[in-house]
């Protein structure tokens, strides 16, 4: 009886052939401007809300529910800021932590 060689194994991937940006689609804001542009709102949205306390603060004459609601528009604009960017570290931890 004879035993026959094990040939050797070799895995390759399938070849894609490359293809460049459509150029169909029109060219939008990337993420990185996207996520600039939110992020300027927010720092907008603190630095008026925190000008309107400071000038109630003062004595101006502003309405005690416009300040109020400045803050308040403020505080969801960056818990919401803080959400997003949980979620992208989520997502980052979950491709680090991924198997090959």
């Amino acid at each position: 009886m004879s035993v026959m060689p094990i040939d050797d194994v070799s895995f390759s991937l399938p070849v894609m052939p490359e293809q460049g940006p459509d150029e169909s689609l029109p060219a939008g804001p990337s993420f990185l401007q996207m996520t600039g542009h939110a992020l300027d709102q927010v720092n907008g949205s603190l630095n008026a809300a925190d000008a309107s306390a400071r000038a109630l603060a003062a004595g101006e004459n502003i309405p005690v529910q416009d300040v109020m609601m400045a803050m308040e528009h403020a505080h969801l604009q960056l818990q919401f800021a803080v959400e997003v960017r949980n979620r992208i570290v989520d997502a980052y931890q979950n491709l680090t932590n991924m198997q090959l």
